[in-house]
């Protein structure tokens, strides 16, 4: 093993447990291969220590007993160490997802701006009061909703631990993480960060394993309160039936297939590399990813021809050297990615895709080129299901409400872009796009933790991110009280 082997253990309270009951397993670098962490992974027993511990820190702990301002101080805190750490955790990410090193620098940026903006909320979270006449007073408080258990994807770890755990210990939730087995590392330098800040004992427990069993034990377990999940629509479905055996909440991010829609009148040269941008970030391992690219007819071929140009010069590399595109997490999502290439070939023309990179230097690692897709339908697989990889189908439209068609075509609605100088095309599209969110002229917009994420239909329900987000881990209690008048 490398020296550099870092070990990620199971972390209940303040206990760590390196050799846990599920074995263990190793994290690779997807650009190399290379081995760069040893994973403690949990079995049942890791797994009801880590729920006690939370129950015990939600039920009689000290975070609910901290005055609100105090416990947003502690969240500021939180920010500023993850800013303080934001070039060790970037560069561990990088490494872990194999995503572009700038792209990791924004995803440890984001996660710091979450416990900025909900650390400045806490103190500010008012009931209401409800007229009920003389003789009665009626008042209506937010409580926390107990135990939140945070199911993470692999393909932004930090920042999606950021993104729920934060409005969760705003509302006042105890909170256990279940990372995936794919990007666990850079999950143990938060739970540290926590610590450093003062989060009390047992306000965040990591539980590192395998989905199929410690994130079912977790998802069924009766001291969990409250579940938020982001993943496939197919791995959805099992945490929410698994919730169901004691009908406890949920927040689903899930999957998407999202339009970028391009009118004849928009800016090209603003509009090719935001385009390129909302489909081969992170390989295009996003889930609103703009896959579908639909552009009206009069510039089709224009448009393809400049996005093929662009998507040529692409550089691959490993997301440490900062290239345009990294690798894919893994062999097996290579080898998933490869199969819609041939389904793509089949259902339409690949302009570019068609063949595996050649650089002697790319061959360890789980690299695909960029690939453009043209003649394909809506009604093809290849615009209709989620690839979670870097394919682009271009689809043509004649007007505005040819487009929105197309566009609300889909099993999933979580957000579209617009591309347009038109006011009126601008506010058609977002008055009738069925998505959670329209970005005009941009996509992917900044360090976004400001405005409500999530999405319509197959795309899941509930919104992260935004005030919005404060209300998957609350639930109200009303106050009714009667006295003589």
């Amino acid at each position: 093993m490398s020296a550099q082997l870092r070990n990620i253990p199971v972390v209940s309270g303040h206990t760590e447990t390196v050799a846990a009951s599920g074995g263990t397993s190793f994290a690779l670098d997807p650009a190399t291969g290379r081995k760069i962490a040893e994973i403690a992974c949990a079995g049942e027993a890791e797994v009801n220590s880590a729920v006690a511990a939370a129950r015990k820190a939600f039920d009689g702990g000290a975070w609910m007993r901290l005055r609100p301002f105090e416990r947003g101080r502690i969240m500021q805190k939180i920010g500023e160490l993850i800013y303080a750490r934001r070039d060790e955790i970037a560069r561990l990410e990088s490494a872990d997802s194999g995503k572009p090193l700038r792209d990791a620098y924004w995803e440890v940026d984001c996660a710091a701006r979450n416990f900025e903006y909900y650390g400045g909320h806490v103190d500010k979270m008012l009931g209401t009061s409800i007229p009920l006449g003389p003789g009665w007073m009626d008042w209506t408080v937010r409580e926390p909703i107990g135990v939140s258990l945070h199911l993470i994807p692999w393909n932004y770890p930090f920042q999606l631990i950021a993104r729920g755990v934060a409005p969760a210990l705003a509302a006042g939730c105890a909170v256990i993480i279940k990372p995936s087995e794919e990007t666990s590392v850079t999950a143990y330098e938060f739970v540290k960060i926590c610590r450093e800040a003062g989060l009390p004992e047992g306000q965040v427990n990591l539980v590192p394993g395998k989905g199929r069993l410690v994130g079912d034990l977790l998802a069924r377990h009766e001291g969990v309160d409250q579940i938020t999940f982001t993943g496939s629509v197919e791995t959805g479905r099992k945490v929410l039936a698994a919730a169901a055996t004691h009908t406890i909440p949920c927040a689903m991010e899930l999957g998407g297939k999202s339009p970028q829609i391009v009118f004849a009148d928009a800016d090209l040269d603003q509009a090719i590399p935001i385009v390129a941008g909302g489909v081969f970030l992170h390989c295009g391992q996003v889930c609103n990813a703009g896959t579908r690219l639909l552009v009206q007819k009069s510039i089709h071929n224009q448009v393809v021809d400049r996005l093929a140009q662009h998507m040529s010069k692409m550089k691959l590399g490993a997301g440490i050297d900062d290239p345009d595109m990294g690798p894919l997490i893994s062999r097996n999502q290579k080898d998933q990615v490869l199969k819609y290439y041939d389904i793509a070939s089949a259902e339409g023309e690949l302009i570019l895709g068609s063949s595996l990179p050649s650089d002697p230097a790319l061959k360890d690692g789980n690299f695909v080129q960029p690939a453009l897709v043209v003649g394909a339908s809506n009604a093809a697989r290849i615009a209709r299901e989620e690839v979670f990889g870097p394919i682009l189908t271009v689809i043509p439209f004649e007007d505005a409400d040819e487009a929105v068609r197309i566009a609300n075509d889909s099993p999933f609605g979580l957000v579209a872009g617009v591309h347009t100088r038109a006011i009126d095309s601008a506010m058609t599209m977002a008055q009738h796009l069925r998505v959670g969110q329209v970005w005009i002229n941009s996509f992917f917009v900044g360090l976004d933790v400001e405005f409500p994420f999530g999405g319509f239909k197959q795309s899941g329900f509930g919104r992260e991110k935004g005030l919005e987000a404060l209300a998957s881990y609350q639930q109200p209690k009303n106050v009714c009280v009667r006295f003589p008048g």
